[in-house]
């Protein structure tokens, strides 16, 4: 009796991931047309499909992107229910809105940090979007202002102080400005880090030689990593977020659009070392493939915008941890020893 009900639990286990996968699949394809990477959807969600489909949006930032493949299914017919509908298009509206503010705040805070004569350049989503009008891209939610400051850590306090903030927390690579009370702030004097100290110590030489290509103007003069360099600073930010249980699929679609405004024409960097070389160089490799491979099978990536060849078995682990409602520290600690054998930085 115990070895029947124990098959009977496996079965039904496996039913259910079996329709987590194909819930996940439908998520990942209304983001394929919200970037217009398909026009339709293979099917029709059904009600409860299209509700587990806004949840997992909400939950990765990306209720507005996939608003905007959700209008283009009307003209195939398919439309989620009425009530979703409309608290959908009012989330998409409220994000715009945010984002619109997150921007100025940015400009202001750029211009704050060039009175104090500290060059700043904004990361990550923010800084992509100052270089990209895909209207989809805009509408990827940003949940915090990530700047990177040309200076040290007590130059970094000093400002923060200047800005009439006494209790100060800081970590390795930031510290927390208060500058909103609804908008987190990171102040960056590193960009890169790794828990590894050894590999830490040299990704902290690279970055030192690479580091002008932090600084790239838009049309208003505020400064954004390059598109090269964010292929990398944003891959290992990724890494670090995988790490933490913090990674969401709206970071890596503000990595895919770096990578397809790239479309494999990478800048040279200081030492003259190629992509892989440098992936390499910061123990990146590994991973690297294993992102291009959940960025081909989720969005459709091509594959001459890739910055090597995607890794399947890599792959379906961080697709596996990026989708988990709750990381898997032992997964983590068995497939990645090497960094989380080292306290977080």
């Amino acid at each position: 009796m115990f070895i029947i009900n124990y098959f009977v639990s496996l079965h039904q286990n496996n039913k259910k991931l079996l329709s987590i996968s194909i819930m996940q699949e439908l998520f990942f394809e209304l983001l394929r047309v919200s970037i217009g990477q398909m026009d339709c959807l293979s099917r029709g969600p059904l009600p409860q499909e299209w509700h587990d489909i806004y949840t997992t949006a909400q939950r990765h930032g990306l209720t507005g992107v996939c608003y905007k493949g959700m209008e283009r299914l009307f003209d195939y017919g398919l439309r989620a229910p009425q009530d979703l509908s409309i608290d959908w298009m009012a989330d998409a509206e409220a994000l715009r809105e945010n984002q619109e503010l997150l921007d100025i705040r940015c400009e202001k805070l750029v211009k704050k940090l060039g009175e104090r004569k500290i060059r700043a350049a904004v990361m990550n989503g923010a800084g992509v979007r100052r270089f990209d009008g895909c209207e989809s891209q805009q509408l990827s939610q940003t949940i915090s202002i990530d700047i990177f400051i040309d200076c040290s850590m007590d130059r970094a306090i000093k400002f923060a102080n200047q800005t009439g903030q006494q209790d100060i927390h800081c970590a390795y690579t930031s510290l927390a400005l208060n500058a909103w009370a609804d908008m987190p702030v990171n102040l960056c004097y590193r960009v890169l880090s790794a828990r590894n100290p050894f590999v830490n110590r040299k990704m902290q030489k690279w970055f030192a030689q690479n580091k002008e290509l932090m600084f790239r103007q838009s049309n208003d003069s505020i400064s954004a990593p390059s598109l090269t360099m964010n292929a990398i600073c944003m891959l290992q930010t990724f890494q670090q977020r995988l790490l933490s249980g913090k990674a969401t699929v709206s970071f890596l679609l503000d990595y895919y659009y770096v990578l397809s405004q790239l479309s494999g024409d990478f800048q040279p960097f200081k030492d003259g070392s190629d992509m892989a070389k440098t992936l390499e160089t910061l123990g990146l490799t590994q991973f690297a493939a294993g992102v291009m491979w959940v960025l081909q099978e989720t969005l459709a990536l091509d594959r001459k915008c890739m910055l090597c060849a995607p890794q399947a078995e890599e792959g379906h682990f961080i697709l596996k941890e990026l989708m988990a409602e709750k990381r898997s520290l032992w997964d983590l600690v068995r497939h990645y020893p090497m960094e989380m054998m080292w306290p977080r930085r």
